[in-house]
C-alpha cells in the first residue's frame, strides 16, 4: 500500500503547536493524523524562529543605541568646531589693524 504524504503550511503547523498549549498532544496528533514527535519536532523549530527573531530585534535596538549615540557625539563635535572657529574669526579680527590709515603697528605680528 502506497502512503500519500501531506505536506504542511507554516501557518497549519504554528496553529497546531499554539494548540499544543491548550490540549493533550496525543489528541491534536490523532487529529491531525501525523506522530506526537512530529509535533515536538514541529514546536522546536518554532521555538528557534522566534529565538532568532528576538536575536534580531536586540541587535537591532543595540545598533539603533550605537547609532543614537554616535550621532549625538558627532553634534557635539561639530558644535566645538563652529564654537573653535568663531573664537579664531575674533582673535584674527583683533590682530588686524582698525584705522586702516598704512601706519605702522606698534607690535610685530607673531607667526
Amino acid at each position: 500500500m502506497k502512503r500519500t504524504y501531506r505536506h504542511w503550511t507554516p501557518s497549519e503547523k504554528r496553529a497546531a503547536v499554539a494548540e499544543m498549549a491548550v490540549c493533550g498532544h496525543g489528541k491534536i496528533a490523532a487529529e491531525l493524523g501525523i506522530s506526537k514527535r512530529l509535533l515536538y519536532t514541529w514546536r522546536a523549530h518554532e521555538l528557534r524562529l522566534e529565538k532568532a527573531a528576538k536575536a534580531e530585534t536586540s541587535r537591532e535596538r543595540a545598533l539603533e543605541r550605537e547609532n543614537r549615540k554616535l550621532k549625538e557625539a558627532l553634534a557635539t563635535k561639530v558644535l566645538e568646531a563652529d564654537f573653535l572657529q568663531g573664537v579664531l574669526r575674533r582673535i584674527e579680527a583683533r590682530r588686524r589693524p582698525a584705522s586702516g590709515s598704512g601706519e605702522t603697528v606698534s607690535t610685530r605680528r607673531s607667526e
